[in-house]
């Protein structure tokens, strides 16, 4: 079977399956299990497939009829200029938190200090050390399921200016300050599970979606321990459901000066930033 054959058979099932980007799927299916870049795939579409590469494409598709996310499948996912090992307990980095990394960034000073709170993969930690090497970062993690991901990914990528440390919240961070304190902590309220869908609800972790019945339990309790954790002027950058960002604001308020609302790159109110 050539890499075309194959393509347009594992298309035909996605379809019938009712997948909305059918044909894209198998085209990474197949580039994946070839091990080939994808923009590649014209110059080996008449070419036959290895009989290991079809047995992967095969396996990586029985997967996805499942609906289990290709980022599991693969176990890795993009982030900005970074390549992730993801996996079963540990979040799917999303579009809008590689968005978010250009915010955060956005006026940080030379040599400054940043807390991630609940790392997961490490993606925003990982992004923040890698694009400004002169950043002091540590993340912490209360999962351990989530922990050996980022550890993982910062053992590949080997950020000297890294560090992960388990615990909830600032509790592996206590006495120590920051000029920037970064969070995509759980913010789905509980009464949404069923409107999300199953490549979600059923295989990404519920302690990393579901922030209890506002959504905004864990965001709560890290606003309010916020302003111990940072320095004079320093600021923190939480992201956020839209259906709750009006009430984090409110908490915001309580704790910290100047709280904002912030569009991610769909134009949809997303994060919230504040200053101490």
């Amino acid at each position: 079977m050539t890499f075309l054959e194959l393509k347009k058979d594992l298309a035909e099932r996605f379809s019938e399956a009712g997948f909305e980007a059918a044909d894209l799927e198998a085209h990474y299916i197949v580039c994946e299990a070839a091990s080939i870049p994808d923009r590649e795939f014209p110059l080996y579409a008449h070419e036959q497939l290895a009989s290991g590469a079809q047995a992967r494409a095969e396996s990586f598709a029985a997967r996805r009829l499942k609906n289990e996310p290709w980022q599991y499948i693969f176990g890795h996912a993009p982030f900005r200029d970074l390549e992730l090992a993801v996996g079963p307990g540990c979040l799917i980095p999303r579009p809008e938190t590689e968005y978010s990394i250009d915010l955060m960034l956005d006026g940080l000073p030379h040599g400054a200090s940043v807390c991630e709170l609940g790392v997961g993969s490490g993606a925003i930690s990982l992004a923040l050390a890698s694009e400004r090497p002169d950043l002091a970062v540590v993340g912490t993690e209360l999962s351990p399921d989530a922990l050996k991901w980022a550890e993982l990914n910062l053992k590949k990528l080997a950020l000297p200016n890294v560090a992960f440390l388990h615990g909830d919240l600032f509790s592996p961070v206590a006495g120590r300050k920051f000029d920037l304190i970064a969070a995509n902590l759980p913010y789905i309220p509980e009464h949404d599970r069923g409107s999300l869908p199953s490549n979600v609800r059923d295989y990404e972790p519920d302690e990393a979606l579901f922030g209890g019945a506002d959504g905004l339990d864990v965001i709560a309790r890290a606003l309010e321990h916020s302003p111990g954790h940072l320095n004079p002027g320093g600021r923190v950058f939480f992201e956020l459901d839209p259906c709750n960002a009006d009430r984090a604001f409110e908490l915001a308020s309580a704790h910290l000066h100047n709280p904002a609302l912030l569009h991610d790159q769909f134009g949809t109110v997303r994060f919230l930033t504040a200053r101490h």
